[in-house]
């Protein structure tokens, strides 16, 4: 295990983080060029139950931010295994030999669970939740929905690349797990504080009940198939360890 002074720690962390940025920005303005054709495909969830949904803007300066903001959050979302990639590799010198050799599958695992979890929330969640927001004002108030595209777009992408990052918790418990910083073990007795967790966190994200459930099952899902997968893969492990 390598240690190094904090000012060096400090130094690779800006190294790291400029990386980050770098990727982020390149992709960012990649992304600017295809940005209407993205909002394009945002709009999918609400048109799929209202065709007939109109869509507005409040100012003049409305349609070009938005367009800005999906460059930003696509370049975000692409930028995701750069990102991951330089995370693992700052923490990789305080790690065992073993424990390095993971980066690759984690990696691979990591980009499967965040494309999993936006294609969740695109197809999903977001159908459903905007199909009961909208259906309030037509059914119940009876009234014709104007959305703003502002409104609707951070809506939108803030569900989207907050699944992409929640899924990602099955491999934070398992490297958590494998590092020795939580036992497996603890993961059960922390089952309900994390039912409510995730409840608060559905709260945070989405503005309605229904939205805050959609949030909160997948998350306790993903918790119970990863303590049980997270069990069997260090079981297996230290069965591997003892033959060896």
């Amino acid at each position: 295990m390598e240690k190094k002074p904090l000012v060096e720690h400090l130094e690779e962390l800006r190294r790291r983080l400029f990386v980050v940025a770098l990727s982020v920005f390149v992709l960012s303005i990649l992304s600017f060029f295809v940005a209407d054709e993205i909002y394009d495909l945002l709009k999918y969830p609400a048109l799929k139950y209202y065709p007939n949904l109109e869509f507005v803007t409040l100012s003049p300066s409305a349609p070009f931010f938005v367009l800005m903001k999906i460059s930003l959050v696509s370049g975000v979302v692409l930028s995701f295994p750069v990102i991951f990639y330089e995370a693992w590799k700052f923490v990789e010198p305080g790690l065992l030999p073993h424990e390095k050799r993971l980066l690759y599958p984690l990696l691979g695992v990591g980009i499967f669970l965040f494309l999993l979890g936006v294609l969740f929330a695109y197809f999903v969640v977001l159908p459903v939740a905007l199909k009961f927001l909208i259906g309030i004002g037509i059914d119940v108030l009876k009234v014709t929905p104007m959305i703003s595209i502002d409104l609707y777009t951070s809506f939108v992408l803030k569900l989207i690349v907050a699944f992409g990052f929640l899924f990602q918790l099955p491999i934070a418990m398992f490297v958590l797990s494998s590092v020795g910083v939580v036992r497996p073990e603890s993961w059960r007795r922390w089952r309900k504080p994390f039912i409510l967790a995730a409840f608060v966190l559905g709260a945070i994200i989405a503005p309605d009940w229904m939205t805050q459930i959609l949030v909160a099952l997948p998350l306790i899902a993903l918790y119970e198939v990863s303590l049980r997968v997270n069990e069997f893969l260090l079981r297996k492990r230290e069965a591997s360890d003892a033959k060896a």
